[in-house]
């Protein structure tokens, strides 16, 4: 395997580089004012907003309604599920939109919507909250699994060639810089304000419904997004999602090499990936006894840097190419299952958390990156439906697996084995990929 360089960082230009970085970040928004790419970066902030006022949260809430370590795996397994039954019956009906955009919105704004039903949670009775909590993040997986997939395609509109791929990475930049605060904010008000648990609940419930609140404002911006001319001035019939049978698209979908060279791999990856969350989730909890505060300074420490990291991604990936991208940050990834079941206390988490950080930006740009290159423009939203599908199949199955693997050997074993696993993904990914750019040069 080729060896990849990693950035080195002295100490002493830790300040000079944090000045830079904010001097970038500023020059970087003035060019972009009021362009697609501004508009896409704005929708991203507030995407992140909402959901970091409550997700990093969320095992820590199911723990205060009662659940345990059942449920803290049902949470990462059930949202998966749901998707992939909706997925592709869904990007059927979104096939028959003339105005994509339009429907984008209104899931979106069905998904912020169920938060609120969420915010009454606390209120029913002590038996019933931890399964409902459970099943309602579920539901509002539905909406909010087609709106994705349906943005990933409008993207493909919106963008093309290497400005798809620079509104991704500073999508995901500029967010990484903001979630800390919203989240070390959140940490602060859940640990600082209420005196008693049922005052904390009050607050987890106020979050929720500042969470919708600013879905609202998310859903406005999006709309500003302006589709190009030459895309806005095709005719319905002539927009290729229109056209042919499903059972045809599916097949030409598993049938077309560039595309299953990419999600074979990607979805192998994402399934070790995957099976690692309940798996830190329950360590951090259950095992460390994070509080909300402690939730919240590994976001911060994460986010961080990932926004500082964010330029080299960026780098590596235009001169590299997502394969290097995909490759280095799944190494990464790989190594952090081996650090965790070692980590003694939350403080030197906080510290592991740097190079989860750095490898987050990495695999999420070069995955989108990855899937909208592997998909052709005809008919792109049903080949999104299917790789989403694979991939929230994998999310369904990966905790049943880790649940059952938790069972037999154990919490620190379990960790090891799925450290190994993600090994095994990375390395598949790398010479699959390799013979592929073989086969394309000969």
């Amino acid at each position: 395997m080729r060896r990849i360089r990693l950035p080195k960082i002295n100490p002493a230009e830790i300040p000079q580089r944090v000045k830079s970085s904010v001097s970038e970040f500023s020059q970087e928004m003035k060019r972009l004012r009021g362009t697609n790419v501004w508009i896409f970066i704005m929708y991203g902030l507030l995407f992140d907003m909402v959901n970091n006022l409550w997700r990093p949260f969320s095992v820590r809430f199911l723990e205060r309604l009662g659940g345990g370590e059942f449920e803290i795996s049902l949470l990462t397994a059930l949202p998966g599920a749901v998707a992939a039954v909706v997925l592709l019956p869904g990007a059927i009906i979104f096939r028959k939109f003339t105005d994509k955009k339009r429907a984008t919105a209104v899931f979106i704004l069905i998904s912020r919507a169920a938060l609120l039903a969420v915010a009454f949670i606390p209120a029913l009775p002590a038996e019933l909250r931890p399964m409902l909590f459970v099943i309602f993040v579920a539901i509002m997986n539905c909406p909010d699994a087609l709106s994705q997939t349906s943005l990933q395609s409008f993207l493909g509109t919106v963008f093309h060639g290497n400005l798809r791929g620079q509104a991704i990475a500073l999508r995901t930049k500029f967010g990484q810089a903001v979630i800390p605060f919203v989240t070390i904010a959140a940490g602060l008000a859940i640990t600082f304000i209420p005196n008693t648990d049922e005052q904390r609940m009050v607050l987890y419930q106020i979050f929720f419904v500042m969470a919708f609140l600013l879905g609202v404002v998310e859903v406005i911006i999006f709309n500003r997004l302006k589709v190009p001319e030459f895309a806005a001035t095709l005719p319905p019939q002539a927009q290729p999602e229109a056209k042919s049978s499903v059972f045809k698209d599916l097949g030409i979908i598993i049938k077309d090499k560039r595309f299953r060279t990419f999600c074979v791999p990607a979805i192998i990856f994402m399934f070790t990936w995957q099976a690692g969350w309940p798996l830190v989730n329950i360590y951090q909890v259950i095992n460390l006894g994070a509080s909300e505060l402690w939730f919240a300074i590994f976001a911060l420490v994460s986010g961080l840097t990932a926004f500082f990291s964010g330029t080299f991604w960026q780098r590596l990936l235009r001169k590299r190419g997502n394969t290097i991208a995909f490759v280095a940050s799944a190494s990464i990834l790989a190594g952090n299952m081996f650090m965790f079941p070692f980590i003694p206390n939350v403080q030197l988490l906080a510290v592991v958390m740097v190079f989860t950080g750095f490898s987050a930006v990495g695999i999420n740009t070069a995955l989108l990156n990855g899937v909208l290159e592997a998909t052709p423009d005809e008919n792109r939203l049903m080949y999104l439906a299917f790789y989403n599908t694979a991939q929230n199949i994998s999310l369904f199955l990966s905790p049943f697996f880790v649940y059952q693997l938790l069972s037999l050997i154990g919490l620190t074993n379990a960790m090891l084995v799925v450290g190994g696993l993600r090994v095994l993904a990375t390395a598949f990914v790398w010479f699959k990929m390799r013979d592929a750019k073989k086969a394309t040069a000969t």
